[in-house]
């Protein structure tokens, strides 16, 4: 007999005597599987499903209702008269925008619905039914996600809920509810048939193992993990997020909605599902949590490069900046988690707390970035404070990770507390395998300005690296200093330098960090903070009588000219400057330039010169200052500006 689910098969002849070795079947490879999507349009209440008597029944279990949202006015118990006390006590928020009918759509491991972003209604809930194994089930209430990252939208991005799992729907029907009644442009279900692959019944049974090593490099307590290409990742579907977060300091536990009762074999297909609605539905980059954890333990490597660094994912809106998400998969408003999902979460979280020095108990405050459509309970600019390990409803409004599994935090800190320090008192603290990497001075074209968009930057060489990730974080000269909790990763070079661009008006922060031969990745070392000038004709808006002169000895080829007095350049909307730069073209008889800052004359620049040569004048501010910075000629003589720079650092 054979066993389709074992790795080896014993074959055990006795001809003449002689006893046939066991014979080891290989696993088979993981490969990516082509996704199937489709498509359920919502364009307002469908009149035949509203007379269906179960249309408006309660959600199963509870969702979360923001603190300002209202029931629906409008919420119709006698729809359903033998379930009208029901429906009127558990009455959603809002007014019923949208009811679809029960759609006939293709076998499904995962759905979602999702609408355009930027439309101004406001969701207060989306709930979905499915048709599995001919039964349908109840109304589950889905959770609304964040559209992008923090304090900006991903271009092209879709608003959306939480992905529902499902065993193998063929039908789907919706339900959403917004404040003005009205349904958000673009509303859809979104179902997503993963495929399968024969690796897909062995998921897990190869997971990497941790790394081992003379010094502590925080892998030693990590859980056996499923790559990515050990789920059957598609990599076509996406990107790498560029953006990792520079510390580690909170961590969220999620939940997926829809059914627990996916088996061992459906998890990897699960993952890409979730992947697929990801990328392909919603938009995004990648999928939206550092990590997945099934009911049997399996551990998911989920965004790129999770396991080696922290990539910011979209975990909990507002707040995906120095934090990471662990999803659990299932649905835990009235189930509670397995044994097992709940021993392996707890090995991941405190595998990152030993290896990111993360204290698990106490608090940490975390600032809420902002993040359009995630319904944070606090608005952006506050700071929270919040537990070390926290559950996604804790900043934003949501059932999401669940009561059942919500209620279980509490131990769940003791346990990763108690395998921090057991890793602690076993390994010792966690070490760098590279130690930090020592830059080479700038050039003054370099800093405190980088006057040419493209310019090298090097540093030394350091033991043990067999190459080096170049990062960036950067800020408009009208926008807050670059945030110092995130950095975008640029490049990794071989060599001990690169060739780096930056944009016109911004600030800019270059690091760089050692990675060794194993993937270890050494501490965040500064290169330069420097700012770029601003752009010459739409940023520096011009006034009176200037010119624009095209010739190769200018900066940028080209110049602002004017021989009036009180001609203006103005730059609007500067936050905190230090030093204001010109670069002008000096010459025998040239006029004088005043700088000001708001109505505060700030300093002079005489470009009068004995021969003609193209000059940076520096004016020092007594103080960091904000506001208009204008350029202001004083004489009825020739002035020539071709670049205009802010120091901010």
């Amino acid at each position: 007999m054979r066993h389709l689910t074992t790795t080896s098969l014993v074959l055990v002849l006795s001809v003449g005597g002689v006893l046939l070795p066991t014979v080891e079947l290989p696993l088979p490879e993981a490969a990516a599987v082509p996704p199937k999507l489709d498509q359920v349009r919502l364009t307002g209440i469908d009149p035949a499903a509203r007379r269906d008597p179960s249309a408006l029944r309660a959600v199963e279990g509870h969702a979360e209702v923001r603190a300002d949202a209202q029931a629906d006015p409008q919420a119709d118990p006698q729809a359903d008269p033998q379930a009208g006390a029901q429906a009127g006590a558990d009455a959603a928020p809002g007014r019923l925008a949208a009811l679809s009918g029960r759609a006939e759509t293709l076998r499904f491991l995962v759905a979602g619905v999702t609408w355009d972003a930027g439309t101004g209604e406001e969701v207060t809930e989306v709930a979905l039914r499915v048709r599995e194994d001919g039964r349908w089930g109840a109304w589950q209430s889905v959770g609304v996600e964040e559209i992008g990252a923090d304090g900006a939208g991903i271009p092209g991005a879709r608003a959306g809920t939480e992905p529902f799992l499902s065993t193998g729907a063929g039908a789907v029907q919706a339900r959403v509810r917004t404040v003005s009644g009205r349904p958000p442009s673009g509303l859809r279900v979104d179902v997503v048939d993963p495929g399968a692959a024969a690796a897909d019944a062995n998921v897990g049974a190869d997971a990497q193992p941790p790394g081992s090593a003379n010094a502590a490099t925080g892998d030693e307590i990590r859980p056996p993990l499923v790559p990515r290409s050990g789920w059957g990742a598609d990599e076509s579907l996406g990107e790498t997020w560029p953006e990792v977060s520079g510390r580690l300091d909170a961590m969220y536990v999620h939940h997926t909605a829809g059914t627990n009762s996916y088996s061992r074999s459906q998890s990897a297909a699960i993952v890409r599902g979730i992947y697929a609605y990801h990328t392909r539905s919603r938009g995004w980059p990648d999928i939206g949590y550092q990590f997945l954890v099934d009911r049997y333990g399996t551990v998911f490597v989920g965004r790129r490069e999770a396991a080696t660094d922290n990539p910011i994912g979209a975990q909990a809106g507002g707040f995906n900046t120095g934090t990471i998400g662990v999803s659990a998969m299932g649905n835990f408003v009235t189930a509670g988690p397995t044994s097992s999902l709940l021993r392996s979460l707890e090995r991941v979280l405190a595998w990152k707390a030993y290896r990111y020095h993360v204290p698990v108990t106490g608090s940490v405050g975390l600032p809420n970035g902002g993040s359009s459509g995630s319904g944070t309970r606090s608005d952006p600019g506050d700071v929270v404070r919040v537990p070390r390990i926290l559950g996604h409803s804790t900043t934003n409004w949501t059932a999401c990770p669940g009561e059942e599994l919500a209620e279980r935090l509490p131990a769940i800190r003791r346990a990763v507390n108690a395998m921090k320090n057991a890793a602690l008192d076993r390994h010792g603290t966690v070490r760098y395998t590279t130690g930090e990497v020592s830059p080479r001075a700038a050039t003054p074209g370099q800093y405190p300005i980088q006057w040419p968009a493209r310019t090298r930057f090097s540093w030394a060489r350091e033991p043990g690296a067999v190459r080096y990730q170049v990062l960036e974080r950067y800020a408009g000269y009208w926008s807050p200093m670059p945030n110092e909790r995130y950095w975008r990763r640029i490049v990794t070079v071989s060599g001990t330098s690169a060739n780096l661009y930056a944009a016109e008006g911004l600030s800019v922060q270059y690091a760089v960090r050692a990675v060794d031969r194993n993937g270890q990745l050494g501490p965040i070392s500064h290169l330069v903070r420097t700012s770029r000038p601003v752009p010459f004709t739409s940023t520096a808006r011009t006034t009176g009588t200037w010119v624009r002169v095209n010739h190769d000895a200018y900066f940028r080829d080209r110049a602002w000219s004017t021989i009036h007095a009180d001609s203006r350049l103005v730059v609007s909307d500067v936050e905190r400057v230090t030093q204001v730069r010109v670069m002008v073209a000096t010459a025998p008889g040239r006029g004088r330039v005043g700088v000001y800052v708001g109505a505060a004359r700030v300093g002079v620049i005489n470009t009068d010169a004995a021969s003609d040569a193209q000059r940076v004048y520096t004016v020092r501010l007594p103080k960091t200052m904000s506001g208009r910075v204008t350029l202001r000629t004083l004489d009825e003589a020739r002035v020539r500006v071709s670049g205009v720079a802010l120091v901010r650092w």
